[in-house]
Order: C-alpha cells, then structure tokens, then sequence
C-alpha cells in the first residue's frame, strides 16, 4: 500500500504541476502535498463544488495560498485533478 501512495504521490504531484494556476507544489514525504495556488480560494472553493475535501492551509502563517491536497486512490486523485 505505500508503493501505491508513494507513485500516486509522485503521478500527482507531476499533474499539480503543470496546471494552470498552481505556482508551487511542495516535496512529500508523506500522504499528502502543500500546494500554493495563485488564487488558493478559487481554487478551494472549485474542488469544494466537485465534492473534493481538501485541507485549507490560508489561516496558517505564511501559507495563504496554499491548500493541503491528500493522496487517495487513482480514482480519487483523477477527480481532485480534474476539478
């Protein structure tokens, strides 16, 4: 089960990348990815609407545009991507 959570980490850690809007996606080693967005609200509120949970980060010190994305299944990941 961690190989299947360390390559999705990684798979989706590569798509966060390369979407429009995302300015930083930070190393991982755990279940999860810090993720600075350009506009984290639009953002948190998109994945909110599609049913995806994420974890808002903005309250913390320096980190108000940032959100806290958990690695789930490919299916799951595929979702919180495409939303």
């Amino acid at each position: 089960r961690a190989g299947r959570v360390v390559a999705e980490r990684e798979r989706v850690a590569a798509a966060l990348e390369s979407q429009v809007g995302v300015r930083v996606v930070y190393a991982s080693d755990a279940n999860y990815l810090l993720v600075r967005f350009n506009d984290a609200d639009a953002a948190f509120r998109a994945l909110l609407s599609a049913g995806v949970v994420v974890r808002d980060q903005r309250a913390a010190p320096r980190l108000a545009d940032a959100l806290r994305i958990t690695i789930g299944t490919a299916e799951e990941n595929d979702a919180m991507l495409d939303a």
